[in-house]
């Protein structure tokens, strides 16, 4: 019996050792598992922060295009629209016969002159025609409208083309 105490002495000594080395390894296993773990943590963190260091320069960039097409727009807006009022006010310094605005139409010559037989419109001579000054005014009104309407909608597109090319 004697024996058999020191094989199963020995038998655990070795398990102990076994198992304490088993622990040791598993151990160092972990600590490498964490050191990748931590390394891969980082490399993310870092490609994170160059993909939002690229995304806030490429929405600076479109901002500063943005704010590029606004001022041009305006300019060329409040331009169009000194124009405008350079026109209007040379139309309303004018003479009588002059303030009238003329608008040169071709009129077929049967809507022109009525005539006894009934035949086929055809193109006539060109006619003055004149508008009273209300109408002249609101001609200078119309015109104005539809600058600023021209250019709203080109600043439109413009703003949509540049936006969808940043994108």
């Amino acid at each position: 019996m004697g024996k058999q105490w020191i094989y199963a002495a020995a038998l655990l000594a070795a398990g102990a050792v076994g198992w304490a080395v088993n622990g040791w390894r598993l151990g160092e296993q972990m600590a490498e598992q964490r050191a990748e773990h931590v390394d891969l943590l980082r490399r993310t963190a870092e490609a994170n922060a160059q993909i939002i260091l690229q995304q806030q320069a490429d929405q600076q960039a479109q901002a500063r295009r943005l704010a590029e097409l606004d001022t041009k727009h305006t300019q060329e807006l409040s331009h169009a629209l000194q124009e405008n009022r350079r026109l209007e006010d040379l139309y309303s310094r004018a003479d009588d016969d002059r303030r009238r605005l003329r608008i040169e139409v071709r009129v077929a010559r049967n809507d022109a002159i009525v005539s006894e037989t009934t035949s086929a419109g055809s193109v006539g001579d060109a006619a003055s025609l004149e508008l009273g000054g209300a109408a002249g005014r609101a001609v200078w009104d119309i015109r104005r409208g539809m600058i600023e309407d021209r250019a709203k909608l080109e600043y439109l597109q413009s703003w949509a083309k540049t936006t969808t090319d940043g994108l």
